[in-house]
């Protein structure tokens, strides 16, 4: 299964899955990308954090985020009042936020594999 999905994850882009790695947790998500909430699937593995568009978004692809370069993870709310938003923050000071269902568990999954 996790190769399967690792393919999934990973097929249409120059991203190769590394040795060893694994899904560690997934789900549909919205990528925030400027004003847009550009609506997908999100993984995490137990290398990177990555979320792929739908093909119907105006802004198209596949995002990912090495596990070293995160340095923390933070509950937001969406709109201001919405509680399911998700913050990571980069270590190059970038913050990338997204929409998430259950965003406690997705926030204690990153850290705990960030370790």
């Amino acid at each position: 299964m996790d190769d399967q999905e690792l393919a999934k994850v990973y097929r249409d882009t120059n991203f190769q899955p590394a040795p060893g790695e694994t899904v560690v947790h997934k789900g549909v998500a919205n990528l925030w990308a400027g004003p847009e909430a550009v609506g997908g699937r999100l993984w995490l593995t137990s290398r990177s954090l990555v979320f792929r568009s739908h093909a119907v978004n105006a802004q198209r692809g596949v995002w990912a985020w090495p596990i070293e370069e995160i340095v923390s993870t933070a509950p937001v709310n969406t709109l201001g009042i919405v509680p399911n938003g998700l913050a990571v923050m980069l270590r190059n000071g970038d913050r990338v936020r997204f929409v998430v269902r259950k965003r406690r568990a997705w926030i204690q999954v990153i850290e705990q594999t960030r370790g």
